[in-house]
């Protein structure tokens, strides 16, 4: 018995031991001391008191390097996913749960773009670019091969692997999947402009512009594939972009009389939050930049002397085809063409290998069995995405920043600047297809006739773009550009956004003493007049049928705070609109639930509560003709219900902040044990999808207003004080739960509180919390 107390005492120690010399090792090391071949001189970098790094050298490239280190260091686990997500390789560390995002994400392209473009790169990228871009690449490879591995890595028993070039391109390219918006819209709308009367199609908020004719013949049903696209995404670990916000006033209209810029990009929420801050400082250059996993160049940012920011442009650069295949070939302009089809090979973590086909046209690939996908990301000839971004950080006035933003050709984005001289510009960044007129880019287009296909490509000059204008502002919220010589610029934009009306409407007010303060009570207003003027409608049509409502929804301003009930009721009542007035053209549950999952369903909403003689209103179920009062009065009763199964009896207790809510999920969210502990959250949150503070959930049929995106950053900053500029994230820099830094910005965040962007080196120093250095060996 001795003895066996011995051994099981010995092995206590042991695994004590063990676990002392795990965690040990799993801790951050901000005070590291690391020797490089590959730098000149010796690196010295501040961590400050919310973990930014702030590295100081004597050459760019050395800064790079330092860069690629420290942001390898807190992020590699996020890194690394979303290189895989690009390259569609998820499942070689997760496993075969993730093969079908594989196959869907690698049939699109952009592992095969990825790998052409770092070729190109090589062979032609000017010296000073591919010189920064390998200096990133080595130390983010110098962290890896230090033998560290994050505790993720641990948890699956895997290793990471070292970046390359190709890896920076999936990177970019997983960026420009924001694309999807369309994979998740056009699907439905095809289907609705071939089984619905002219009537119930001309309601939804769609820009019917050329419509081609419908044929006879009911095409091939192609709806699944929106509710598949969503499904996918939502079980990818790599969050997506989903809008922003962003002004820039000029001097004229500010307090200090020099330019104020402010942004917020909203994107998918996660933990990690997607942005890593680091301040770069060399005798030749020196910005303040928001970085993306595995990308050299900032996206966002500023030095002393401009900022730049983005929002999504959400122009349609896509277009799906129908095609008409007989095996191995595919009929266009009345020839046979022979499909291009390659093998494709899907590694997976703890199991066989997958091969498969992809198939193309010269639409592009075959993402059903008789759709293809034309994608302006991958049919534009050059992907010139780093050297953009590039371009940012590192170029001077206003026309070399005009220039960089030509370069981008998808996913289309507003890109917004401002400077110390006082300029202030927009520029939507895209290279835009020209399309024949007669072709509908909203549902699928005919692929056999040629008479379809796009012809070329507009100048950038063509594209909209807004530099000084004389009201002082400039601003992009998702919402559509204005027609520049009468130019077309489909896509599915936040038609009658209020976010866009409700900046439009706050800077051109009569007022000429803006601050970075009333710049922020503007990024977290929580009100949205559509939904007020949409209830005050509902209210008004229920009331006409004989049901009484709620006196707290009557006269609702469209405020969202957490302790709020009139938004609790609105949005159930809502979705209970909906569902009554259109669930039943749609003929099935998967087919409603793909549909009113879209923006454009949500855009048609407005509509149709103004159209109270519309015939969705009618249940065609019935042979009675039902009215639009007793369709919305029903829809209440519903709500009321399905609100007192969820929170009780007690109105006056429905709190809009018990069901809006968001946790800042892990990719290992739902790993038992350790899911919870790495995820951050859950938050009350107030305000909505379409007020400026945007925050986002799906209508759904479970009563449940969780948040999935809201602003991954929120950025003032006055030029008059570049160095006291503000900003926050979600969560904060560090992607180490074990690190002071992993959540330390969330109290700040939903509290709708900033902290500086520091860039004064005495500030630093004052809130210095650890420093490190990189020296030559």
């Amino acid at each position: 018995m001795k003895n066996l107390l011995r051994v099981l005492l010995v092995a206590a120690m042991a695994g004590i031991a063990w676990l002392v010399v795990q965690y040990s090792s799993l801790q951050p090391d901000y005070e590291f001391s690391v020797e490089a071949a590959s730098i000149s001189a010796p690196v010295e970098v501040l961590f400050d008191d919310h973990g930014v790094p702030h590295i100081y050298a004597d050459r760019e490239a050395d800064a790079v390097f330092a860069l690629g280190y420290v942001h390898a260091s807190e992020r590699l686990w996020q890194m690394d996913l979303l290189r895989r997500a690009g390259a569609g390789e998820l499942s070689a560390l997760l496993g075969a749960d993730l093969v079908e995002n594989d196959r869907y994400l690698r049939t699109l392209g952009m592992r095969e773009v990825a790998v052409k473009e770092a070729a190109r790169f090589d062979a032609e990228a000017p010296d000073s670019l591919k010189a920064v871009l390998e200096a990133y690449l080595e130390g983010v490879n110098a962290y890896v091969e230090s033998g560290a591995r994050p505790l993720e890595y641990r948890l699956l028993g895997a290793q990471p692997e070292p970046f390359s070039t190709r890896d920076v391109y999936c990177a970019a390219g997983f960026m420009a999947y924001s694309f999807a918006i369309h994979l998740k819209t056009e699907p439905v709308l095809d289907w609705m402009k071939h089984h619905l009367d002219s009537a119930r199609y001309s309601l939804l908020a769609v820009d019917q512009t050329g419509f081609t004719r419908i044929p006879n013949a009911t095409p091939a049903d192609l709806s699944r594939l929106a509710g598949r696209v969503s499904r996918l995404d939502a079980l990818r670990p790599v969050p997506q972009w989903l809008g922003s916000n962003a002004w820039v006033l000029s001097g004229e209209r500010t307090a200090s009389g020099e330019v104020l810029f402010c942004n917020d990009a909203h994107m998918a929420f996660a933990q990690p939050s997607v942005w890593y801050e680091a301040h770069l400082v060399t005798p030749t250059l020196e910005y303040y930049g928001n970085h993306l996993a595995g990308i050299p160049f900032p996206v966002i940012g500023h030095t002393r002397d401009h900022a730049w920011g983005i929002t999504m442009f959400v122009n349609d650069d896509i277009d799906l085809y129908r095609e008409h295949i007989d095996g191995d070939r595919y009929l266009h302009g009345g020839e046979w063409r022979d499909l291009a089809i390659t093998q494709e090979t899907i590694d997976v973590a703890g199991g066989e290998p997958v091969t498969f086909e992809v198939r193309k046209t010269h639409h592009g690939p075959l993402i059903e069995d008789s759709l293809s996908m034309w994608w302006a990301y991958t049919q534009y000839p050059e992907n010139r995405i780093p050297e953009a971004f590039y371009g940012f950080s590192r170029g001077h006035g206003i026309d070399d920043f005009a220039h960089h933003a030509s370069l981008i050709h998808a996913p289309g984005v507003n890109m917004m600047y401002g400077d110390a001289e006082g300029n202030i510009g927009w520029w939507a960044s895209a290279k835009l297809p020209i399309r024949p007129d007669h072709v509908d880019t909203k549902t699928a287009i005919d692929g056999t006739d040629p008479a379809n296909d796009p012809t070329g490509w507009y100048a950038f000059d063509r594209n909209p773009q807004t530099v000084n204008p004389s009201r002082g502002f400039v601003y992009s919220a998702n919402n559509a550009p204005e027609p520049r010589d009468s130019m077309r610029y489909p896509g599915h934009y936040y038609s009658g956004n209020t976010r866009a009306a409700g900046i439009f409407q706050a800077l051109s007010a009569p007022k000429n003493d803006w601050t970075v303060a009333d710049a922020q009570r503007i990024q977290l207003d929580d009100r949205s007049p559509v939904y007020a003027e949409n209830a005050r409608r509902m209210v008004a049509m229920a009331q006409a049928a004989g049901e009484e409502v709620e006196p707290f929804l009557i006269g609702w301003n469209g405020e969202h705070g957490v302790e709020d009930v009139a938004p609790t009721l609105y949005y159930r009542w809502m979705y209970r609109i909906i569902e009554g007035a259109m669930a039943d053209e749609f003929e099935d549950a998967e087919r409603f639930e793909a549909w009113h999952r879209t923006i454009v369903s949500e855009n048609t909403f407005p509509r149709l509560l103004r159209a109270s003689d519309s015939p969705w209103w009618d249940d065609v179920r019935t042979p009675e003709r039902e009215g639009a009062s007793t369709v919305v009065a029903a829809a209440l009763r519903a709500a009321r219900a399905d609100l007192t199964a969820a929170l009780g009896a007690d109105a006056a207790a429905w709190h809009y902040g018990k069901l809006h809510t968001v946790t800042h999920r892990h990719a290992m969210a739902d790993v038992p044990v350790v899911g919870e502990w790495l995820s951050v959250g859950p938050f009350a949150l107030p305000a909505a999808k379409d007020a400026l503070n945007k925050y986002e959930f799906k209508l759904k049929r479970d009563v449940d207003y969780g948040v999935f995106s809201g602003p991954s950053m929120r950025i003032g900053i006055d030029f008059a004080d570049v160095a006291g500029a503000e900003s926050v994230l979600p969560t904060g820099q560090s992607g180490n739960v074990f690190s002071p830094f992993y959540a330390d910005q969330a109290p700040l965040y939903h509290n709708g509180l900033f902290r500086k962007q520091r860039m004064d080196r005495a500030d630093i120093e004052a809130h210095t919390t650890a420093a490190a250095r990189i020296v030559p060996n």
